[in-house]
């Protein structure tokens, strides 16, 4: 998972760092080219002025020599034509006006404009500069001084400057990768990273073992309670096994200690009490060691029946607390009605039981969802009422049936088997399950279980 999103990132990390050097390399280029076109472009102003003159009278010899001596100052052609594009001094021979480069600048030199800046220079383009300038009296153009100058070096600097550029995007790209991009990608998935610990330690046996869901994510906030609670599950199932086996090896003792007392009694008399009695005391072992298993030795455990009874507004009340927040995901309203405190058989389901019921009233019915419980006389009654299309007397009839659907509900998706798992987890404690339409449309339906007359709310 670290690998894929490393590679998801780092390369947004290289693009983007691209695109933030492209414009600086095209700086780098273009800077270094104004600043050798300027410089020259002096050079080119002072050539002008100086063959003003000579252009004027026709006595061009000392303008020759002053473009031998600074072509070899500083390794520069340099050349003056007259109007009518006649080279009249230069510092090498062999100048051909008609070049495409020299073409395009006499042409607007002579015409009394000043050429346009060359291009950037960047490493891979070759050839010389052209700067010209017009020799001009009193507004008029007599011919034009033009340098043809070299770019070795200006180029080398570019490419200097571009290696360096280089270097520092990637050691750039390195110290975001490192310093940024790895340390996000441990904190995107350190949630995960916690699962996939707590997942190995509940595989060890640690089940009572939870993450941290705070300052989550939604997404792996609900990840991490449906974790949690899978794990609470599971510490459960093995506390209810343990608990289970305790409480069998001590029920199973007192017979077994009763039925050893009068064994021994009849061993004296017949050689088959004799093996009965070794298969006492086989038992006798197999249920000390169930009990060490258990990791629990109670001899004064609670036999079954005498638990506490259960609150079903309590018990209400607390898996409501997820379903709030399954609905406002949902765009649902939720409504906590009337929750009158009402002890019930601790064997019911209730999570089980309201699970369905507001499932079928999100998926079948239509908000707001009301909740609530209350007392009717000997039973406690859990109500879940939508606000949608309802049933007809004859299908009211039929709730509850196993794989009994609605027409209108039967292009949904569904088995048909919630509504007769409530019922049956009702009858299990004396209970039932009445549908019924309420004034106002919609359908409620209401799970009614004996209240148990001691219950001290």
């Amino acid at each position: 998972m670290r690998r894929r999103l490393l590679q998801s990132l780092v390369p947004m990390v290289i693009v983007l760092a691209i695109v933030a050097a492209v414009p600086l390399a095209n700086y780098i280029a273009t800077s270094t080219s104004r600043t050798l076109f300027l410089s020259r472009s002096n050079d080119a102003d002072w050539f002008a002025t100086m063959a003003e003159s000579p252009l004027q009278s026709g006595d061009i010899a000392n303008l020759r020599e002053l473009a031998v001596r600074y072509h070899e100052l500083y390794n520069t052609p340099v050349f003056v034509v007259d109007v009518d594009r006649k080279v009249v001094a230069t510092s090498r021979s062999g100048v051909n006006v008609d070049e495409p480069d020299l073409k395009t600048a006499l042409d607007s030199t002579l015409a009394g404009r000043l050429p346009a800046e060359p291009p950037a220079l960047f490493p891979w383009r070759t050839g010389e500069m052209v700067v010209a300038r017009p020799v001009v009296n009193n507004g008029r153009v007599l011919g034009a001084a033009v340098l043809r100058v070299p770019t070795e070096k200006a180029r080398d600097q570019v490419e200097r400057g571009l290696l360096l550029l280089l270097g520092g995007l990637l050691i750039s790209i390195g110290a975001i990768v490192i310093g940024i991009v790895r340390p996000i990608t441990r904190w995107v998935l350190r949630p995960l990273n916690d699962l996939d610990n707590a997942t190995h330690q509940i595989t060890r046996g640690a089940l009572d073992t939870r993450v941290s869901t705070d300052g989550r994510a939604p997404e792996l906030r609900r990840l991490g309670d449906s974790f949690n609670s899978m794990a609470l599950s599971l510490h459960q199932a093995r506390q209810r096994e343990r608990e289970f086996v305790a409480d069998a090896s001590h029920q199973l003792r007192t017979p077994l200690t009763s039925a050893r007392i009068h064994i021994e009694g009849l061993s004296r008399l017949s050689p088959t009490a004799r093996f009965a009695l070794s298969d006492i005391d086989r038992l006798g072992r197999i249920v000390q060691r169930l009990s060490r298993l258990a990791g629990s030795d109670r001899p004064g455990a609670d036999a079954e029946g005498n638990e506490e009874p259960l609150d079903l507004a309590q018990a209400v009340k607390e898996r409501l607390v997820g379903w709030k927040a399954v609905y406002a995901a949902d765009d649902l309203e939720l409504i906590i009605g009337e929750m009158v405190p009402g002890g019930v058989a601790p064997e019911l389901e209730v999570d089980d039981i309201l699970d369905v019921l507001l499932d079928n009233a999100s998926k079948y019915g239509a908000p707001p969802v009301e909740v609530s419980v209350t007392r009717d006389g000997t039973e406690v009654v859990m109500s879940v009422r939508d606000h949608g299309l309802g049933l007809g007397s004859r299908d009211l009839k039929k709730v509850g049936e196993r794989f009994w659907r609605s027409a209108h509900h039967r292009e949904m998706p569904g088995t048909g088997l919630g509504l007769a798992i409530v019922r049956s987890e009702a009858a299990r404690v004396g209970g039932r399950v009445v549908a019924r339409p309420p004034i106002g449309g919609g359908l409620v339906i209401e799970v009614r279980v004996p209240l148990i007359d001691d219950y001290d709310a």
